[in-house]
């Protein structure tokens, strides 16, 4: 059985995300492990002149953030049964320590799959708290991430957008995206954004029809306006994109793509869904 991760801080974009995770569960026959993490204060040895209070303090810091995530859970069990999504395996973990080291821990020792989190975009600059966590995860770990914003209803997959360059590390990632449209019988969009035509691409795409099942593929090719990721977001803005899939090859790209301001029209669509997947011969198999 295929297996998500889950990190969560509990916030409404995380319980959204959770909804969006539980339903992509259930499409790829998946099971979910929950995450919340929390850090222990940061105490002086001699903390009010009373050093022998120091573990107590730690001691119901912690039960107080175990209270905490068994609420939460519980708040989490009450939406899947909301959205009769009570089908789906979930295991609940509680662990100190950053975000990004315990998601390491898990991904190993679980032998996760898919990354899900939640963001923050509503005004243009993800979230400074989890979502800061989220960019973390995103430059990190080794398997794909899926980005989920706040305002991301799950609807199904029915498109599909692959943004590429024709590279030939984007070959494996575009193999595992096919896997996926696969099982919602769809194809996957090939998105390339270029300033001037040229035929070396056109080659290229050629290439890729003959590779791939062309019956699958589809190719957009798209005038560079402004910048890479406005000319991204102005056809998300006029077309249905359920999936945005990218590659993290570039990081400043990434960076811009989740944290620009709506001041320069740089965003995300907030509505959309992002897999993130890494290039090259080991892009995450999920």
């Amino acid at each position: 059985m295929r297996k998500i991760l889950f990190p969560t801080d509990f916030s409404k974009a995380a319980n959204n995300a959770f909804i969006y995770a539980l339903n992509l569960a259930k499409e790829l026959e998946a099971e979910i492990f929950v995450l919340h993490t929390y850090i222990q204060p940061v105490l002086s040895a001699t903390h009010a002149g009373q050093p022998e209070l120091v573990p107590e303090i730690y001691e119901n810091y912690e039960l107080q953030q175990f209270e905490s995530f068994k609420t939460h859970s519980n708040r989490l069990r009450e939406l899947a049964s909301e959205h009769s999504l009570t089908d789906i395996n979930l295991t609940f973990l509680f662990h100190e320590g950053t975000v990004i080291s315990n998601v390491d821990h898990v991904v190993a020792k679980e032998k996760i799959q898919l990354i899900v989190m939640g963001t923050n975009r509503a005004d243009g600059i993800i979230d400074k708290i989890f979502g800061s966590n989220t960019l973390s995860v995103l430059r990190g770990v080794k398997i794909p991430v899926l980005s989920v914003p706040l305002e991301a209803n799950y609807r199904g997959i029915k498109e599909i957008v692959f943004t590429t360059m024709f590279r030939e590390k984007d070959e494996k990632p575009l193999s595992e995206i096919l896997k996926i449209a696969s099982r919602f019988g769809i194809k996957v969009k090939c998105l390339h954004v270029h300033k001037d035509k040229n035929l070396d691409i056109i080659a290229l795409a050629t290439r890729w029809e003959k590779m791939f099942n062309q019956e699958n593929l589809e190719f957009i090719f798209l005038e560079y306006e402004e910048s890479i990721e406005n000319s991204i977001n102005k056809y998300i803005d006029s077309n249905r994109v359920d999936l945005l899939c990218l590659v993290k090859r570039n990081r400043n790209l990434l960076e811009r793509l989740f944290t620009s301001s709506m001041s320069n029209k740089l965003r995300m669509h907030t509505n959309t869904a992002s897999l993130i997947l890494h290039e090259g011969d080991h892009p995450g198999n999920f």
